[in-house]
């Protein structure tokens, strides 16, 4: 991907042009790809948009580069704005996790939060991770319409942030690699996956109220990245399988309580599969494939 204005108009023309309906694809069980992206590495569903945050034209998720941003596409997939966020001016690095709370975007985007405002586009709150180690700000969980939940990777942790105050602590800790995030309002539980320390593999946890974080025995274990919630109240979770290569990603399915229960059919070979989101509605999944840039949706299993 280039910075030319000409060749990304091109670019997110095309990746529009290419999408038939997706409700046919459901139906059908048909996968589709969507190219043109810039290593995607998160999907969010929201209404009849979907987000793509894309770390930027090379794969380091931790160089604050300026080169991320946030794509906007609608429900069938069609392009409706490549660089929708951010505006010119401001600056993303490596935008992964995203979340909706009151009209606003926020994003995890390595050592900060920062949040946009839906409607006019433009930076409205940003918030850094707490001072020390390098910080690996990955995933976003929304624990209520006042609270958001954030994953550091490198230091294996989960933040609480309430966005009134913004005044961003320590929840729960003792979690390897501290990856994807979700929070089951129905229960009252939260799940993280991890990658594990120093990216050799993690597990599931589970976080109770108190922020007491508990490996979940007979869960998926690997270079875990994205969680979901599934309409029966079941669980999956991507799987990078490995680093070197081109290495074909897996997704795990699992009990409301993470025991591992099977796997995703996904087509060919898809590479790094990273935060997917689980589009219900459609009856789809939204599947971002970082090295190859683009995104697969997939039937819903």
């Amino acid at each position: 991907m280039t910075d030319q204005p000409t060749t990304t108009l091109l670019l997110a023309a095309l990746a529009a042009l290419a999408l038939p309906c997706l409700s046919s694809a459901a139906q059908t069980g048909e996968t589709r790809v969507i190219t043109g992206f810039a290593k995607p590495e998160s999907v969010l569903v929201h209404g009849d948009r979907r987000y793509v945050a894309n770390v930027g034209r090379d794969l380091k998720p931790t160089a604050a580069d300026g080169d991320g941003f946030i794509s906007e596409l609608d429900a069938d997939g069609g392009m409706l704005n490549l660089h929708a966020f951010p505006l010119e001016g401001e600056v993303l690095n490596a935008p992964k996790g995203m979340a909706i709370v009151g009209g606003r975007l926020y994003v995890a985007d390595i050592d900060r939060v920062i949040g946009f405002d839906l409607a006019t586009r433009h930076k409205i709150f940003e918030r850094f991770l707490p001072a020390g180690s390098t910080a690996f700000a990955n995933d976003i969980a929304v624990l209520d319409d006042e609270t958001l939940l954030v994953t550091d990777t490198n230091r294996g942790v989960v933040y609480r942030l309430p966005l009134e105050s913004g005044d961003i602590s320590v929840w729960a800790t003792g979690i390897p690699g501290a990856n994807g995030i979700v929070h089951d309002k129905a229960t009252g539980r939260t799940f993280v996956v991890g990658l594990g320390a120093d990216a050799t593999g993690g597990d599931l946890f589970t976080i109770d109220e108190a922020g007491k974080a508990t490996m979940v025995a007979g869960a998926p274990h690997g270079l875990l990245d994205g969680i979901s919630l599934l309409p029966d109240g079941g669980l999956l979770v991507s799987d990078w399988i490995g680093f070197d290569g081109p290495t074909a990603g897996k997704l795990w399915r699992a009990s409301a309580m993470g025991s591992v229960t099977g796997s995703v059919d996904l087509g060919p070979a898809l590479h790094g599969p990273a935060d997917f989101a689980v589009d219900a509605a459609r009856g789809v999944l939204w599947i971002p494939s970082m090295p190859d840039d683009s995104v697969r949706i997939v039937p819903l299993p």
